[in-house]
């Protein structure tokens, strides 16, 4: 990613005027989703004023609801007993993170009262939803939003697959890997651009197709379908991260290509069946340790720059 022009797009995105505009529409949607006085959990490892996490707190405020932010520290264990002892009814953050808290309260048997799930931070895959819905017994709601930039760029609507682009404020292009648009439906790589200042545009490197179509809510915005993290669209590591994550006994994961070959880290809980991991050039298979734990995310680089 080019830094220069992410600064740009983020300098952009942090005037007030926009910020103002971002609280007022994440409060609008997430007003369909929130109850007055309510108990809303925010899991984001960035919590500075702008962040993602500032944004929803303040969302959250305007919908009378109560938020509740994950810290002080970033401990797995800290999340859930945050979500027990605060009887939280809605939680909003990461895909992965939500994931992992799912299967914390399978494991530990932690009666918890989530009915409200919103993901957000990045792109949530369908099959994460579903995972989440099953779960939780919960509903679920997505917003568009990169965790560490504060950027809010859809939300859906909790009628068909995918979100609707903040249209208000943003263009989308989907493009190939040389940076060629790409026709409607098609999967690739999501750019960003500001509709008043076009030339700003941001290539995030996470990949989704876009669909033009009248919703089955009414929405004629455009619509990202397909949605990938990370830029990892149909690889093998995608599909293998999928795979393991798909399993509850594995609480996180984290699977790269290093210099010796492929890298995995597995970390599980302890004496629950694990899935077939493959041979690897660095295997790191582990119990979940709860006094040192935060989620693998967290740890690794990221690949938006922190705020400053």
């Amino acid at each position: 990613m080019d830094s220069g022009a992410y600064w740009k797009f983020i300098e952009k995105y942090r005037e007030p005027a926009v910020q103002e505009k971002a609280i007022a529409y994440l409060a609008e949607h997430l007003a369909k989703f929130l109850r007055k006085g309510e108990r809303v959990l925010i899991c984001f490892r960035c919590r500075e004023e702008g962040s993602l996490s500032w944004l929803m707190e303040q969302a959250v405020l305007r919908c009378e609801a109560i938020p509740v932010v994950w810290g002080p520290d970033n401990l797995w264990k800290t999340l859930l007993r945050q979500a027990f002892t605060n009887k939280v009814t809605a939680i909003i953050g990461p895909p992965l993170i939500l994931l992992g808290l799912m299967k914390l309260k399978r494991h530990n048997s932690t009666p918890l009262y989530i009915r409200r799930v919103i993901t957000a931070g990045y792109p949530c895959p369908d099959w994460m939803i579903e995972g989440l819905v099953k779960g939780f017994d919960c509903e679920v709601g997505g917003c568009f939003g990169l965790e560490h930039s504060g950027i809010v760029a859809g939300f859906a609507c909790g009628r068909s697959w995918g979100v609707h682009l903040w249209e208000d404020v943003f263009g989308v292009q989907i493009v190939d890997s040389r940076g060629e648009p790409l026709p409607e439906g098609q999967l690739g790589e999501i750019v960003l651009y500001f509709k008043e200042t076009p030339s700003l545009r941001l290539p995030i490197g996470d990949y989704a197709a876009a669909i033009s179509e009248k919703c089955g809510c009414g929405s004629t915005s455009v619509r990202l379908t397909q949605m990938c993290y990370g830029g990892l669209a149909d690889s093998d590591l995608d599909a293998l991260a999928h795979h393991l994550m798909s399993w509850t006994s594995v609480l996180d994961c984290h699977v790269k290509k290093g210099e010796c070959g492929l890298e995995i880290e597995v970390v599980c809980f302890q004496g629950e069946k694990l899935p077939k991991i493959p041979t690897a050039a660095k295997l790191v298979v582990r119990s979940w340790d709860p006094q040192n734990d935060e989620p693998l995310l967290h740890a690794s680089s990221l690949k938006y720059p922190e705020m400053m």
